[in-house]
């Protein structure tokens, strides 16, 4: 009896939530076209605030599939995108690599979902539903077996080159201090270096840094940058990639440790 009740109860909330349009936004695939091993980049902003409301947690979840392809290759990569503020920039990076294998070719389509579940305590029952709320933006993208001419193209960036900071006298509990990080520009068949912005990423462990979303962003034709207070004793490690005009990203992993000689 109680099964039948809660799977109404989930049907109703359903149909509710269906026949409420959600807003839709444009999404962003850099570079539109690549190889099997290429890295590409979605972008798109946040309709709504994802996260936790109230007794539910809500999500965007990104879905992408080729129609056809064969076996020994990728066809197909969801993951749930980083939650964000209403209008919030969210970026969400595909790698093969990183999923141990190589895109199969064809022409991908692919969807963001907005999406609801019930947030519940361990150990308590918990109702098992999702509720779809819509989907939020589409989008395409290319792979080829070869290399198409200017597909792909982006900033040319050796990466980040020094990440220093001083920290004077002796060290107080909590005491935080500012990195400086400097790196020569970068350089861009369409963009001037004048023009190209920067993405910070930061993480207290090597190789740990989330390329999905920067931890800082620059101002255009920066060339340093100083972080915000960071703990005085902590390691931190930083990479910096360069994003020119087109939303093209460079995919450099040049890591550098931050180091304090004053201490």
């Amino acid at each position: 009896m109680l099964a039948s009740v809660l799977a109404a109860a989930v049907a109703l909330v359903a149909s509710t939530w269906a026949a409420a349009a959600v807003p839709t936004v444009a999404v962003r695939v850099s570079p539109p076209t690549g190889v099997p091993s290429t890295t590409f980049t979605i972008s798109f902003h946040t309709p709504d605030r994802t996260g936790r409301h109230g007794a539910l947690a809500r999500h965007d979840e990104l879905m992408v599939a080729v129609a056809h392809h064969g076996s020994g290759c990728v066809g197909s990569f969801d993951t749930t995108t980083p939650d964000g503020g209403a209008g919030a920039l969210i970026r969400v990076v595909l790698g093969p690599a990183r999923i141990g294998g190589h895109w199969c070719t064809g022409r991908w389509s692919g969807r963001i979902e907005e999406l609801e579940a019930p947030i519940c305590k361990p150990g308590s029952a918990c109702p098992q539903f999702i509720i779809l709320r819509g989907v939020i933006g589409r989008f395409t993208l290319t792979v080829t077996s070869v290399p198409t001419p200017g597909a792909g193209s982006g900033p040319i960036f050796s990466g980040l080159q020094s990440a220093s900071a001083c920290t004077p006298g002796p060290q107080r509990p909590g005491q935080t201090t500012p990195f400086t990080l400097t790196w020569t520009a970068a350089t861009d068949p369409q963009t001037p270096s004048a023009k190209i912005v920067y993405e910070v990423f930061v993480s207290t462990t090597s190789g740990g840094e989330d390329f999905s979303k920067p931890s800082w962003t620059t101002v255009p034709g920066a060339t340093s940058f100083r972080t915000p207070g960071l703990a005085s004793h902590g390691t931190f490690y930083f990479v910096v990639r360069a994003l020119d005009g087109a939303g093209n990203l460079d995919a450099n992993r040049v890591e550098v440790r931050g180091v304090d000689p004053c201490l």
